[in-house]
């Protein structure tokens, strides 16, 4: 018993330390940083620099943008100055290999010009890249009414 007590204890002090960051919790970690990268430097510049090079942006009523640099091309050639774009990831999950991973969330678009604002879901999918990075390689988002805020009772 006295040989197994240092074990014993070691396995303890081993169960207490503190993790590192789950692939989950580094996964919505920089989907909230690619919304803040949208209020702060724009829409085109933050879908862009997360974008994996293979990337499938999906789009309402029109054909996808399949690619890096088709993506670059197409968000580089329109304004974003009078939209704002953000959300907030409600769900996320990886893989058992955790190299992919989604992202679901809601979304507020407001455009200045009408000074309207228009709300909707989306989901991403990533891929973690070989420097531990996640970069999206699937984006795809839909309208939906504003939804109703519940006060706490």
């Amino acid at each position: 018993m006295k040989t197994m007590l240092p074990l014993m204890l070691m396995l303890i002090l081993m169960g207490c330390a503190q993790e590192p960051k789950s692939d989950v919790q580094a996964l919505i970690a920089t989907d909230e940083s690619f919304s803040r990268m949208s209020v702060e430097k724009g829409l085109n510049a933050a879908f862009i620099f997360y974008a994996a090079d293979s990337v499938v942006k999906l789009r309402d009523g029109d054909f996808p943008i399949i690619g890096k640099s088709e993506m670059t091309r197409i968000y580089t050639a329109r304004p974003d100055s009078e939209m704002i774009l953000q959300w907030r990831p409600v769900k996320a999950e990886t893989g058992r290999s955790n190299d992919l991973g989604y992202t679901f969330g809601e979304w507020e678009l407001y455009l200045k010009s009408k000074d309207t604002t228009m709300y909707g879901n989306y989901i991403s999918i990533w891929r973690k890249q070989p420097d531990g990075t996640w970069k999206y390689v699937v984006d795809a988002g839909c309208n939906t009414p504003k939804r109703k805020v519940q006060s706490a009772k």
